[in-house]
């Protein structure tokens, strides 16, 4: 084995201790092979998936007859196009497997889940969201338990990602697909023109400082650019909750439901985000919400007038394919002048779950497997849903040269200093659409950051004390 393989491999060692309060060691990463030499990378195949069918014990899906599944995801074109060629892979495996996407944006994905679910209409495969773990507390068993089968090894995935992100009530919902970090996605071509440098640590105050100065010279350019979001990203959890938490060390809700920031504490934090706006460091909000979970495809962006966003190791693909060659660049995310804490979130929260009410669960379940820890499939899928969790595919990655520096960057550097793991009931869809309509409040003038302090507190608190 090389060094740059061993290299990584031991990153991947330190990544799950990470997870589980160990530290890291700095690693050397290869670019990124193109899709197509990705696809060469993955084997004809004689071993019809040798390792997973061993795992399986006697199962094997060409045993069963024609077999239709659902598998519903969310993610950019790059994700759905890698996953759609892993799907190919499997059906050439299993021709008597007929496998169905249903893929869109993440904007309405839990919703229609869980309509799905209400109407008993669900697919037989879906993405998770840890952060949904809440709402289906009581409900659990809608989903196969993957430490009940044995078509799956458990022991190749990381522990703590079962254990914190994947259990619900004692059961596993579902295999986890990732190890993702957050940072900002610099554009180079805003950066060098505004002489800035792709090596600055921001703080949000500087951010509105230097931001504001950038947009009064030219009031085209912006600085940030951000969504009002969902529940689990936008201008709430990203900027709201993540001032909190470098400020003053925690977040704004303990994980028993209980609003723990203080009215000084959210009023300076909404102050932040009010000054983002109206000093013209972020995008007008509603120019940049049109762009909801797709800011690689603003035109602000792509020509090169947005400084940088905050985003997910798994979305580093989709920036980078969006600008020139040579122009995208990653960075540690901002954090609060003279906080508390300069810790960087590290999850391992995106899974893969089986409907226990699908007519076809040990087909499923075999292909939720192999599609988390096949060889092959890891290099069909590269990292478009961030470092594979997985091992095994992990390994696969190394191998193929397939991680590249933006990502083992900022892996690295969240796992120097991993934060916290945020409340799940600040996720809650109720509470979460309460949080974000007071933060667009401000964001648009309607109310003052003490204001919004004090609704915060009764509106928001009230909201979870129905909920927790």
């Amino acid at each position: 084995m090389n060094k740059k393989k061993l290299s990584m491999l031991l990153a991947f060692v330190l990544l799950v201790g990470t997870l589980v309060g160990c530290s890291k060691q700095a690693t050397e990463q290869a670019a990124s092979p193109s899709p197509t030499e990705q696809q060469s990378m993955v084997t004809d195949t004689q071993s019809e998936a040798k390792t997973d069918e061993a795992k399986s014990g006697e199962f094997s899906p060409a045993d069963v007859g024609d077999v239709t599944l659902r598998f519903a995801w969310w993610g950019s074109d790059a994700r759905h196009e890698a996953t759609l060629n892993a799907i190919g892979k499997y059906m050439e495996l299993y021709p008597n497997v007929k496998i169905e996407g249903e893929y869109q944006g993440y904007d309405g994905y839990q919703q229609k889940l869980m309509t799905q679910f209400s109407g008993g209409t669900e697919p037989d495969l879906m993405q998770l969201d840890y952060y949904w773990n809440p709402e289906w507390a009581g409900q659990e068993d809608l989903f196969v338990d993957m430490a009940s089968t044995d078509m799956v090894d458990l022991s190749l995935f990381q522990k703590s990602a079962i254990d914190d992100y994947m259990t619900v009530n004692g059961k596993v919902i579902g295999l986890p697909m990732n190890s993702s970090g957050f940072g900002i996605m610099i554009n180079k071509a805003f950066f060098d023109m505004h002489n800035l440098s792709v090596d600055t640590v921001w703080t949000w105050e500087d951010m509105i400082d230097i931001g504001g100065k950038i947009n009064k010279e030219d009031p085209n350019d912006f600085l940030f650019a951000i969504e009002s979001g969902t529940t689990t990203g936008g201008i709430c959890p990203f900027i709201l909750n993540a001032y909190v938490y470098s400020k003053y060390g925690h977040y704004w809700a303990d994980d028993s439901g209980k609003v723990v920031a203080t009215k000084e504490e959210l009023t300076n934090a909404f102050d932040i985000l009010q000054q983002l706006f109206t000093s013209g460091t972020a995008q007008p909000l509603g120019e940049a919400s049109l762009f909801t979970g797709q800011m690689e495809q603003n035109p602000k962006w792509i020509n090169g007038e947005i400084g940088f966003t905050v985003d997910w190791t798994a979305t580093v693909g989709k920036y980078k394919d969006s600008l020139p060659e040579g122009q995208f660049a990653v960075g540690m995310p901002p954090f609060a002048k003279e906080g508390d804490n300069k810790e960087i979130r590290l999850v391992a929260g995106m899974g893969l779950g089986v409907s226990s009410r699908s007519e076809n669960v040990e087909v499923a379940t075999h292909f939720a497997n192999w599609l988390t820890s096949d060889p092959d499939a890891a290099l069909l899928l590269g990292t478009q849903r961030s470092v594979p969790n997985n091992s095994q595919a992990f390994n696969a990655l190394v191998d193929g040269g397939a991680i590249t520096s933006e990502i083992s960057d900022m892996l690295e550097w969240a796992e120097a200093n991993p934060a916290a793991p945020v409340p799940l009931v600040e996720f809650n869809s109720e509470v979460g659409d309460i949080a974000k309509d007071i933060c667009e409040q401000v964001v648009y003038g309607q109310i003052t950051p003490e204001q919004a302090a004090d609704k915060f507190l009764t509106d928001v608190q009230a909201k979870m004390d129905t909920v927790k």
